[in-house]
C-alpha cells in the first residue's frame, strides 16, 4: 500500500500558488525538481532549504521537502515537514489541496514508521476535507 501511495505522491512537488512569490524562489523550486527527478534528494532538500531561507512561512516548500525526506524514507522528519506546512496555510480554499496532499503524506509516513493510527488519522482528515465544500 504504501509504494501505491507513494507513486501517487511522487508529484509532491507543488509550485507556489501565491502570486508575489520571487523569482529565486521559483528558480530554486524548479531547480529542486530537476534534483529530485534525477533521484538526487540531499541535493532537492539541500535547494528547498536555500528557499525557505528566502521565506520561511510558503507552506508549497515545506511540503515539497516533505515529500523529499519521504522519498528518502526519513518518516518522522517527512510528517513533521508536512505538518509544518499544514500551519502555514492561510485557510483559503486555493490551499486546500495543499492541506490535504500533506495530511495524505503525513498518513504515508506514519505508515512507514508502522504507526498505524497516526496513519488512520491523517487520512479521515484528508478524507473530511476533500469531502467538505
Amino acid at each position: 500500500m504504501l509504494k501505491r501511495w507513494l507513486a501517487i505522491l511522487l508529484l509532491c512537488f507543488t509550485l507556489p500558488v501565491q502570486a508575489d512569490v520571487s523569482n529565486a524562489i521559483v528558480a530554486l523550486l524548479t531547480e529542486s525538481f530537476k534534483q529530485y527527478e534525477a533521484q538526487k534528494y540531499e541535493q532537492a532538500a539541500a535547494l528547498l532549504e536555500r528557499a525557505l531561507g528566502i521565506d520561511v512561512s510558503n507552506p508549497v516548500l515545506w511540503h515539497n521537502l516533505a515529500g523529499v525526506r519521504l522519498k528518502q524514507e526519513d518518516w518522522k522528519r517527512a510528517a513533521d515537514l508536512a505538518t509544518k506546512s499544514n500551519t502555514l496555510i492561510t485557510g483559503s480554499e486555493q490551499q486546500k489541496g495543499l492541506r490535504i496532499r500533506n495530511f495524505m503524506l503525513i498518513a504515508l509516513a506514519c505508515e512507514g514508521m508502522q504507526a498505524n493510527e497516526c496513519a488512520e488519522e491523517a487520512r479521515k482528515r484528508a478524507y473530511a476535507l476533500a469531502k467538505s465544500s
